[in-house]
């Protein structure tokens, strides 16, 4: 998996940040209240460890749950899952559509997407979830793509760049590939 830009990201460490506090302030009132007074230098390693069970609480779960989607402090829709759908290409013109499966692994702070094709596969290595100022959340990636074994002999491994709009439970839009290819498509999943 890879980091990913996302806008807004800043919000959510400043609420880790605050309940991180939180959590030591009622750390210290709870052993107060048992007649135990902690020494100075537990506050800032139990600073840590509540700050890093929270973040990644956060980072794996908390981040999908809807109140904290209506509250606007987590605006990234949830991509996780296999994706099935198809694409079309200007490489391959003598077949309307090619079809393909999408896994989605994402986590608040990272993401992968891998596509399987007949006779290719494709991981990203970079990625930007939009979210802002726009009619649909955007999903731009640049990938890798390999050929299989079985793969046409003018089949090499290349580089490109998919830019894909979700729309309802609908990811779709166009890619592109590097120099060697020229080629350009659309996907819809």
């Amino acid at each position: 998996m890879h980091s990913y830009e996302l806008y807004g990201r800043g919000k959510v460490v400043v609420a880790l940040v605050a309940g991180s506090v939180l959590l030591v302030w009622l750390l210290d009132v709870a052993l107060g209240a048992v007649d135990f007074e902690p020494q100075w230098w537990l506050s800032l390693p139990s600073f840590g460890g509540f700050y890093g069970i929270l973040y990644q609480s956060f980072d794996h779960y908390l981040w999908k749950w809807a109140v904290l989607r209506k509250l606007r402090l987590v605006r990234a829709p949830d991509l996780n899952g296999r994706w099935t759908g198809e694409i079309r290409s200007s490489y391959v013109s003598d077949v309307p559509s090619l079809p393909v499966s999408v896994l989605v692994q994402q986590r608040w702070s990272k993401l992968v997407i891998r596509l399987e094709a007949a006779h290719s596969r494709s991981y990203s290595v970079s990625a930007t979830l939009r979210t802002r100022d726009l009619a649909y959340p955007t999903l731009d990636y640049m990938y890798r793509n390999e050929p299989r074994a079985d793969a046409q002999g003018t089949m090499h491994t290349h580089r490109g760049t998919a830019m894909l709009e979700l729309k309802g439970s609908v990811l779709e839009g166009d890619y592109y590939t590097g120099r060697e290819r020229r080629e350009i498509g659309t996907i819809e999943l």
